[in-house]
Formats: structure tokens, C-alpha cells, sequence
């Protein structure tokens, strides 16, 4: 089975956000139940088909505690799992979404540049043209969609002007980061421009001369 597959059914991608957020935490039924808002029988029937497929492995058995669940990671396509998701449902989605929604006024790119192997925080870079966006909102924004559920990783955001973006350069840190396969563009859409009115269509030959013709009567008379 593809890890593709896995994008198919929406309680999975649930279950995989905080599974793969914290690889290393084992999470019982009830516990990812109540994070993912899923009934247990959902939750139970998800966890059967991600343990069949070797994408979850069970946690160490502790008398009195329900059993747990943790990422497996030597499963075959856990690394292609964890990018696709992070270009997907687990935070590509959410951050656009609020981008899209809140910042697309201010915010001209944005992009996912990868996460830090050591906390899982994803870093994230926005670019903005003149104005650029109030961090208080942005950290806001960002509390919001961790609150929610949403998104289940913290995020670093830095925010740089457009003219040191364009400036980059082969061989800068940053131009490394963006050109690397962890890189998504997850830019919103800019705020459409109100469209000039139509300009008026030529003036006829023939209705030249009719306004010509009209404009003379109008002094004989």
C-alpha cells in the first residue's frame, strides 16, 4: 500500500496528524478520540488498518494503562508519508487556509522551508510587499490553529521584505532552503484587483458624421 492511499480517508489524516507530530509519543484509542474529535469506533477501525499496514506500531504494555499506539518508523514509506502529509492535511492546508483567510492583504509568499528534527516546530517564511503583517495577529493566528486542532506542530515564522527576497542569492542559507524538496509554497491567493471600467468603443464613421450633422442643425437652429 502507497502512503498516497492513506489521503483517502479523512479520519486517517486525522489520526495521522498528531501520530506524525510527535512520532514518538504512544497515543491510546481514547486519547486520539478526543484530540481528533472521532468516535471510538472510527478511531479503533482507523487504528486496525494503520497497524495491518505497518504504519503504526503498538506501545510497550503497562498493566492498568490502555493499550497505545506510536508512528513506526522504519515503515517503508514513512518518510514520503511524513512529506506528503506535512504538503498536505497536517500543515500546508491549515497554514494557507489562515493565510488565505487573515494575511493575504500583506503576505505576497509563504512557504513551509521544513521542520526541526529535534522539536518538530515547522518553519515558516513569509514574504510580504510594503506593509508587513502584525506579528501579535500572525502569533494569534497560529495559537488558533494549534487551539483547533488544525495544525499539531508549532510553527517559527519569520517574515522578510520582498526586496531581500528577490535579492537572493545562489549559495545564501535561505536560497538553499527554498530550492530543497522540504520546501512547500503554500502562498495565498492575492486579493483580486477591482477592474477598470470598459473604455469606450471607437466612435463609427457613420455615427461620426450623423454627431457631426447633429451638432451643425443645432447652430442653424
Amino acid at each position: 500500500m502507497g502512503a498516497a492511499d492513506f489521503l483517502l480517508s479523512p479520519a486517517l489524516q486525522q489520526i495521522l496528524k498528531p501520530v506524525l507530530a510527535e512520532p514518538a509519543r504512544p497515543f491510546a484509542a481514547a486519547d486520539l478520540a478526543k484530540l481528533c474529535k472521532l468516535d471510538m469506533p472510527t478511531v479503533e477501525q482507523a487504528i486496525a488498518q494503520l497497524l495491518d499496514n505497518g504504519v503504526l506500531l503498538r506501545g510497550d504494555a503497562r498493566e492498568g494503562q490502555p493499550e497505545a499506539f506510536c508512528a513506526n518508523a522504519g515503515f517503508v514509506f514513512y518518510p514520503e508519508l511524513r512529506r506528503i502529509a506535512l504538503k498536505s492535511f497536517a500543515a500546508a492546508e491549515p497554514l494557507r487556509a489562515m493565510l488565505q483567510a487573515k494575511f493575504r492583504g500583506s503576505v505576497q509568499r509563504a512557504f513551509i522551508l521544513g521542520e526541526n528534527p529535534e522539536s518538530g516546530t515547522l518553519n515558516l517564511l513569509l514574504v510580504y510587499v510594503e506593509t508587513a503583517p502584525e506579528r501579535e495577529a500572525l502569533d494569534q493566528a497560529l495559537r488558533k490553529l494549534l487551539k483547533s486542532g488544525a495544525l499539531r506542530q508549532h510553527v517559527q515564522a519569520d517574515v522578510v521584505p520582498e526586496r531581500r527576497f528577490a535579492a537572493l542569492k545562489r549559495g545564501d542559507a535561505l536560497h538553499a532552503q527554498l530550492a530543497a524538496e522540504t520546501c512547500v509554497d503554500i502562498s495565498p491567493t492575492p486579493p483580486r484587483k477591482a477592474k477598470a471600467p470598459p473604455a469606450p468603443a471607437p466612435m463609427g464613421l457613420l455615427q461620426r458624421a450623423r454627431q457631426r450633422l447633429s451638432g451643425q442643425g443645432r447652430q442653424g437652429g
